[in-house]
């Protein structure tokens, strides 16, 4: 009895000093090498993290950690694959991507049918970087991914059909993989269906449809879908107008790191949209818009700033470096509030500096931009510049801008680069007029009163002057007196 007892003692003691011989993560690693990939990736997961999925402290090793995860691959675990290609594309700072490996890993994950490996796959096969750009093969396999209820392999391809790109335009089928896409809870798809609804891309626009999905995308809390629920609410498109739930949705994107839901909610903060007036609510989600490389935030920050509203604490108030960066982030309206601020400096280095933002501004189609920079041409020196000065006032005047249409006509009046020509004169200041331009109103009347565009009209000069007055204008009001008492 005694000798069974020690017997029973000693393979106690034997078991234990076994068990701390080899550890948890040393035992998945042997049967990870006897081909079981779930040990692998686990075995792999504790020597990157330093501990076991138990607790307990695990010597880091990274080489072991990326021999194991190799492992697992090699034992047709498509998912570890799929992470080692990622891994190539996540790199530290001043170390490119290995794309070409990454595509290696990408694609055995994906010829063991793992859904999102394929959609990586087709992802840099669409991309085309360093190597050879196959739209055709990248529909391919974001179908494949789609097959295997991978949702944004169908987002991809709808999204290919939506463009025409590597296929041709279809927007039925482009809605049919969204709606395969949403069914798999893709956040992506679901809003992309709604903005189909909303474009009226499928057959007449049905904003109820587009609510009905962009309110499914924001549930999947994806920021620019709330941000799209928000746009209907506050224009009143297929829902009653609501500032209180638009402000709302615009919350949610904002803390989803939606820069446009962001932006959106500084401005309804500094107009007291759906809750009270609060500037230094709206700073704040306005610097964060910018921060998140918003072009329309750090155009509205830098208006707020430049108002004197930011907070007194406020760290950064800088209302030209708000606007330099909205600018360099194309935003035509920063750009043209740079020229305008330089413009006001009068030197020929200001006036210089106001010429290169208003060009940047008008070459983005703003038309301030480019009426303001006929303004610089038109009070040069250089006769030359007066071409250029008239064909931006024409352009900004066919797009209804009031200010062109005025110099524009100024331009007739004194026979500056065209022939003098005072009907086609009225006829601008006319334009002008009813675009809401003052002083447009009283110089067409006065036209018209001393019959200098034509046969005197007395009666249609007293409306054009009672207009200017009440746009405003006081000599408007002063000549309708004057003629009046006549």
């Amino acid at each position: 009895m005694r000798w069974l007892n020690a017997s029973c003692c000693l393979f106690i003691t034997s078991f234990f000093i076994s068990g701390c011989f080899n550890s948890h993560t040393e035992l998945l690693e042997k049967k990870c090498h006897e081909g079981d990939s779930a040990a692998c990736s686990q075995a792999a997961n504790n020597y990157f993290l330093g501990i076991d999925e138990n607790g307990e402290k695990v010597e880091v090793s990274i080489n072991r950690s990326h021999t194991l995860y190799l492992k697992a691959c090699e034992l047709k675990d498509g998912k570890i694959c799929d992470k080692i290609g990622q891994d190539f594309l996540h790199y530290e700072s001043g170390i490119n991507p290995d794309l070409v490996s990454a595509l290696e890993f990408f694609e055995k994950g994906c010829n063991l049918d793992y859904g999102p490996s394929c959609t990586h796959l087709a992802g840099l096969l669409a991309q085309g970087k360093e190597i050879r750009r196959s739209f055709k093969k990248a529909r391919i396999n974001f179908d494949k991914a789609c097959s295997l209820s991978d949702g944004q392999g169908c987002f991809f391809s709808g999204l290919m059909y939506e463009r025409g790109e590597g296929v041709k335009q279809n927007y039925a089928k482009a809605l049919d993989y969204y709606k395969r896409g949403c069914n798999l809870d893709d956040p992506q798809s679901c809003t992309n269906i709604g903005a189909m609804y909303y474009s009226g891309l499928i057959d007449i626009k049905n904003y109820s449809k587009a609510n009905e999905y962009f309110s499914i995308g924001c549930h999947l809390n994806l920021g620019y879908a709330c941000a799209n629920l928000a746009n209907l609410y506050i224009n009143g498109y297929g829902v009653d107008t609501d500032y209180k739930m638009a402000l709302s949705l615009y919350e949610k994107g904002c803390k989803l790191n939606d820069s446009r839901s962001c932006s959106n909610l500084g401005i309804m903060y500094e107009k007291g949209m759906g809750a009270d007036l609060d500037y230094a609510l709206a700073y704040r989600y306005l610097q964060k818009a910018c921060n998140f490389n918003d072009g329309n935030g750090c155009l509205e920050l830098g208006i707020l700033q430049s108002k004197g509203l930011a907070p007194a604490d406020a760290e950064n108030n800088d209302s030209i470096a708000s606007f330099e960066k909205g600018c360099s982030l194309g935003n035509t309206n920063a750009c043209t509030n740079l020229g305008l601020y330089y413009a006001d400096d009068k030197t020929t280095e200001g006036l210089n500096r106001a010429m290169v933002y208003f060009e940047k501004s008008c070459s983005g189609k703003n038309v301030k931009g480019c009426t303001n920079l006929g303004v610089l041409y038109q009070n040069s020196q250089d006769k030359t510049h007066l071409k250029k000065a008239f064909n931006l006032y024409k352009y900004s005047c066919s797009l209804g801008d009031a200010t062109a249409c005025s110099n524009l006509a100024i331009m007739y009046a004194y026979g500056q680069y065209v022939k003098q020509n005072f009907t086609r004169s009225q006829e601008l200041f006319s334009q002008a007029c009813d675009y809401g331009h003052n002083e447009s109103c009283n110089f067409s009347g006065l036209l018209l009163k001393n019959g200098i565009s034509g046969k005197a009209d007395p009666e249609k000069a007293s409306v054009y002057f009672e207009k200017a007055c009440k746009l405003g204008s006081k000599d408007g009001c002063k000549n309708l007196k004057s003629l009046s008492s006549k």
